[in-house]
């Protein structure tokens, strides 16, 4: 049987990531099977071994993102096994490995970590060629700028991927995402209101394309935007909206969650218990820390008489730089309560909970630079 040249396997692994990346998860799982049959009749070539792996491993990061619920592979296991005992990468394998362990160390939320990787991948970023690819990093650097709330640095990176994204149509998921991240940095700059022209566009290129996920996260989206210029009605309708096409994805905890607070926040007790518990039995059956002590807040805030020692011991659970943010947004939700129910000292301090979390936030500015 004739061998087939490292250099065919190559080029199938690199049409195998532009499936990876646009989220074709049929066509992507079509090629992976076919490298894999392929690579049995290959030619002897370490670099290419090492280039199927890494992508595999970034394959897999797709499927998880599809379908959180089902994580086939232990990722650090993985990969400490591609990287082997004393295993080099060089040149454009060089940038892979950072760059998809820098994504991998993000989605455990050691964004320390992952900067630290992802400015690795950058040193090496001139290696690639393609334009689209560029984008990739962009965008990945600017969700993680989001997530630290260093929101200029995450503007700049994702306006740079904006552009490549809205002229190569085939990624229009991309451009959706891209668009996300826009608003979110405009909620992060106090300016919701332009956050909602982008989520709008997300909208309309999610339904032109009949994305039920792009569509309920968009419209997700325009619901928390809403909630933050306090048009509560509206927010309401579009999580309503949200919640027909997230009921299978794990970002319905995100919505449960946002429908009770709102509707504590309007005094609607009774909606907002029915979503309280639509949340809690949800965790039950997939478990998650961080949410878990959301749903706790709310149960404490909403449902219980006021004790601040018992919230204090709540809210210390965000003490670390992936909870800071939220952080400084519970506080302020508990401040202004308590300052409605006449607890003013408590509010006082809870006020200090909040600026204690701005102030570690923006010493992540310095963090990543070493």
């Amino acid at each position: 049987m004739k061998a087939v040249s490292s250099a065919e396997v190559g080029q199938k692994i690199n049409e195998w990531y532009q499936h990876i990346k646009k989220l074709n998860v049929t066509d992507a799982e079509m090629l992976r099977s076919e490298i894999r049959e392929e690579l049995d009749m290959m030619e002897e070539d370490e670099q290419a071994v090492l280039y199927f792996q890494l992508m595999d491993f970034r394959h897999e990061q797709m499927l998880e993102y599809v379908n959180p619920v089902e994580q086939k592979v232990n990722k650090a296991e993985y990969l400490r096994a591609v990287e082997g005992q004393g295993r080099k990468f060089t040149g454009i394998l060089e940038y892979y490995f950072n760059f998809f362990r820098g994504m991998y160390e993000f989605s455990q939320g050691e964004y320390i970590t992952a900067i630290t990787f992802y400015r690795q991948a950058e040193k090496r970023l001139d290696r690639v060629a393609d334009e689209v690819e560029r984008a990739e990093f962009y965008y990945k650097m600017a969700e993680i700028f989001y997530h630290m709330k260093q929101t200029q640095m995450s503007m700049y990176y994702i306006m740079l991927a904006l552009d490549t994204y809205k002229a190569n149509p085939t990624y229009v998921i991309r451009e959706i995402q891209s668009r996300f991240v826009i608003s979110g940095n405009y909620d992060d700059f106090n300016r919701p209101e332009k956050s909602i022209p982008h989520l709008q566009e997300a909208l309309k290129r999610a339904q032109a394309i009949k994305d039920g996920l792009m569509t309920g996260i968009t419209l997700m989206n325009l619901g928390n935007t809403y909630q933050r210029l306090g048009k509560y009605e509206a927010a309401l309708n579009y999580l309503q909206d949200a919640e027909g096409f997230l009921k299978a994805h794990t970002h319905i905890k995100i919505v449960y969650y946002q429908q009770a607070l709102i509707n504590f926040k309007m005094g609607n007790d009774e909606i907002a218990n029915d979503y309280l518990n639509e949340g809690i039995e949800y965790l039950k059956l997939n478990p998650d820390k961080l949410f878990s002590s959301l749903f706790d807040f709310l149960i404490n805030l909403y449902t219980k008489p006021l004790c601040i020692d018992e919230l204090m011991e709540i809210l210390k659970r965000f003490d670390d730089v992936r909870g800071y943010p939220y952080l400084e947004e519970l506080a302020l939700e508990s401040a202004e309560f308590y300052t409605e129910n006449g607890r003013m000292e408590d509010s006082v301090y809870l006020y200090q909970q909040m600026v204690y979390a701005q102030k570690q936030i923006r010493r992540g500015d310095c963090l990543y630079e070493h």
